[in-house]
């Protein structure tokens, strides 16, 4: 005899519930987002203008507007140590040590323990930036005395002193190899100088109107990037000083400008509520991300140049596709304008700074836990 199976049976109740079933897994799938907030780093008392990884992706540095830094572990969100600082605080590459700057000093400390290791004297006023050398052993400060200075950051000498800067609240970068820096000024230029002695390089002119916003080399250490005033970002030969093009297309400010990690594109953010992709050797425009509802502050690829994300005085950050400019996430959660913004190294965490006191921590979720598995 042939064998015969029951027939399944299907009472109106069974119908029902998986209807209500299937309706809330797609609910839930739809509203998933990518990005979870891990941490909200608390112990700031004023506005925390900056948040950088440590480049092992195990801790965080904060500066603050009320005179210290923090050093938080990006696990448990925990508060290490308290640093005196302000404007910034910048990890050494190995993630030994850490600078920060504020008052008329730089402070040298350890990353592990927070002892002062060194001071830094020798600006008359403010120090408003400092960042290491990609080896290590130099560090650069600018000042509100129109002055940038180099160190030497074992022993905390300094090596040499850059002049005839404009504006007292200039950015500085060293290229990739360490042999050059360049500045931003007040004037409609930026310069070039000798990583080493301090001797001026080059005038980068061509911004006309407002002063130049961000700089930063190419990761070849070939090209600088420029952001400024007047409505343009503009790519010059670090060599030569050479115009190599202008990037037009934002209607107000542009605030910040990055190359991305392979040095083909470049990101820029504005006062006109986007950010904007740009091919690196011509200058064409290749996408506006539009979304934010205010400025534009600042913006950072992934280490893989995957993604982007930015930050903005719409009291949001945003996660953006690097290579089809569509909006990935929208990290919401903070109260005040986002002044700085991070990925981890390892491109699984960003870091967001904020005017309402605090930073956050965020964690990036595969598709196949979005109904509540772990994160990973």
């Amino acid at each position: 005899m042939p064998l015969r199976f029951p027939r399944p049976r299907f009472s109106l109740l069974t119908l029902l519930l998986s209807v209500l079933l299937l309706g809330s897994l797609t609910t839930l799938w739809w509203n998933w987002q990518p990005w979870a907030l891990e941490h909200t780093l608390r112990g700031h008392s004023d506005i925390v203008n900056t948040v950088v990884f440590s480049p092992d992706g195990r801790r965080i540095v904060t500066a603050s507007n009320d005179l210290t830094a923090r050093v938080w572990d990006v696990q448990t969100g925990a508060e290490l140590a308290v640093l005196e600082g302000m404007y910034c605080g910048a990890f050494s590459p190995d993630g030994r040590r850490i600078v920060t700057a504020g008052d008329i000093t730089a402070r040298l400390w350890d990353a592990q323990t927070g002892a002062e290791l060194a001071v830094l004297k020798g600006h008359s006023r403010s120090v408003y930036s400092a960042g290491f050398s990609p080896d290590g052993r130099r560090i650069v400060t600018t000042g509100e005395d129109f002055t940038a200075r180099v160190w030497d950051s074992q022993r905390g000498a300094e090596l040499a002193v850059l002049k005839g800067l404009s504006g007292y609240r200039v950015s500085a970068a060293f290229s990739f190899d360490g042999r050059q820096i360049v500045t931003s000024g007040a004037d409609d230029t930026a310069r070039v100088w000798d990583g080493q002695t301090g001797a001026e390089l080059a005038v980068l002119k061509g911004h006309s109107g407002g002063a130049v916003l961000d700089v930063g080399f190419s990761p070849d250490g070939r090209r600088i990037v420029t952001a400024s005033l007047d409505s343009t970002a503009r790519v010059w030969g670090a060599q030569t000083g050479a115009e190599l093009a202008v990037l037009r297309g934002h209607s107000g400010a542009v605030l910040s400008a990055g190359f991305s990690p392979d040095g083909r594109h470049i990101v820029t953010t504005g006062k006109d509520d986007t950010a904007r992709v740009w091919d690196a050797q011509t200058g064409a425009e290749l996408a506006v991300l539009k979304g934010h509802t205010d400025w534009v502050y600042s913006t950072a690829f992934s280490s893989d140049g995957r993604r982007v994300i930015t930050a903005s005085a719409d009291n949001t950050a945003r996660v953006w596709d690097a290579q089809t400019s569509a909006e990935l996430a929208v990290l919401k959660g903070h109260t005040r304008a986002l002044r700085s913004i991070a990925f981890s190294p390892d491109g699984r965490r960003i870091a967001t700074a904020s005017g309402d006191e605090t930073a956050r921590v965020w964690v990036y979720r595969r598709p196949e836990y979005a109904w509540g598995g772990k994160l990973v």
